[in-house]
């Protein structure tokens, strides 16, 4: 089932560089987010760049983020992680776990770094320490990581050593505690589980290569990427998708005002980067229905998401302590949710629908369903609509 957008010549007005109806913005998205046709495997590394990383704090969720923009399995995502580190897990935008392109690790710290992103003195206080006594900590830890991975309590037993029992606590803590910090400056990543346990690494040893990039460099370069994948958008759109730190969108948009035009969205003024006017205007619905596992990046990227989803039912899909669902995408916007198992071999796919879907809308969905039960390696699929 495939629905066009309208390919007729962009109308413009004195203020504004083009006036866009929301079914070119969506179609344009999709297309960015590689989700009106899925890439190669070989891409894999490159879709996940394309769309600032795969949200990972549920780590089957991340993988499957992936594999509907990837001709791929969730058993290929993790060999690009742990064997071929062309991925990586690490804290990144808004504070979350994220699997990122490697090779853009260096870009997203220094553009996290100390340079732009301060700690607040309330958080210092909760911590018990003093800047200059954190950052003594930040760089223990760094000195202790190298390419061989660490477990959390061996990594606490050189950096908490002579330290009070709160500061091992904190370092002990499952939400990162100062272990964020160290992340988002390029000191620590992710290594594979050694059985139940998280270990880390240096992530400039454990990739095997790392270039430094200018954080006055670095910002503006995330933003004009997060406006070729999300936008049109706002300032406040990019610092809520990026992290919520003091002035961190004016400084972005600053940067990068001379490349920006400003449109209007059936009424709602955003802006866009002039490179991309004419393709919002060529973009085209190729593939109108898609399932989208939880906490999709294509969900997560705007301030608002009145545009995406009918506030009746918003609850439904940003529930309480930040779940994001799974959605059903028809034509670029939410049309249900869905939720999954597994059994005996079978992937279990319960939609339901915000209203009745055509069966033509249906059969895509089911078709969608397939495709992911082939990445997880499954033989059979069941779909039941609510």
């Amino acid at each position: 089932m495939v629905a066009s957008s309208s390919t007729e010549p962009l109308k413009t007005t004195e203020d504004v560089a083009a006036e866009l109806s929301w079914a070119q913005v969506h179609a344009f998205r999709l297309e960015r987010h590689h989700l009106a046709r899925r890439m190669p495997k070989k891409d894999l590394a490159k879709v996940v760049g394309d769309i600032g990383g795969a949200q990972a704090q549920l780590m089957s969720a991340a993988e499957l983020q992936i594999a509907v923009r990837t001709d791929c399995t969730v058993a290929d995502v993790r060999k690009a992680l742990w064997t071929d580190k062309s991925l990586v897990k690490t804290w990144l935008m808004r504070g979350t776990l994220h699997l990122a392109s490697a090779k853009d690790l260096p870009l997203y710290t220094a553009a996290t770094s100390r340079r732009w992103i301060r700690l607040r003195p309330s958080w210092l206080e909760f911590m018990q320490v003093t800047e200059p006594e954190f950052w003594k900590i930040v760089d223990r830890i760094s000195a202790a990581l190298d390419g061989t991975p660490m477990t959390r309590e061996e990594l606490i037993a050189v950096v908490g050593k002579g330290k009070s029992e709160h500061v091992r606590e904190l370092l002990r803590s499952g939400w990162g505690g100062m272990l964020k910090p160290a992340a988002r400056n390029g000191r620590l990543c992710f290594g594979p589980n050694r059985g139940q346990s998280v270990t880390f690494v240096r992530p400039s040893d454990w990739l095997g290569s790392w270039h430094e990039v200018e954080p006055e460099r670095a910002l503006p370069e995330v933003a004009r990427r997060y406006l070729r994948a999300y936008g049109p958008a706002t300032k406040v759109d990019f610092a809520r998708w990026w992290g919520p730190w003091p002035g961190i969108g004016n400084a972005a948009w600053s940067a990068i005002a001379g490349e920006l035009v400003k449109v209007s969205v059936e009424g709602v003024r955003l802006d866009l980067l002039e490179s991309d006017l004419d393709a919002v205007g060529k973009a085209k619905m190729e593939r109108a229905v898609q399932l989208l596992p939880a906490f999709d990046p294509y969900v997560l990227g705007h301030a608002t998401r009145d545009h995406l989803i009918e506030r009746a039912q918003l609850a439904k899909v940003s529930r309480t302590a930040g779940w994001i669902s799974a959605v059903v995408l028809l034509n670029g916007s939410v049309a249900g949710i869905w939720t999954h198992v597994v059994a005996k071999n079978t992937l279990r796919v319960s939609v339901e629908p915000f209203r009745r879907l055509q069966a033509a809308v249906t059969s895509e969905v089911r078709t969608r369903a397939g495709e992911l039960a082939r990445a997880l390696g499954l033989e059979k699929t069941e779909v039941k609509f609510g």
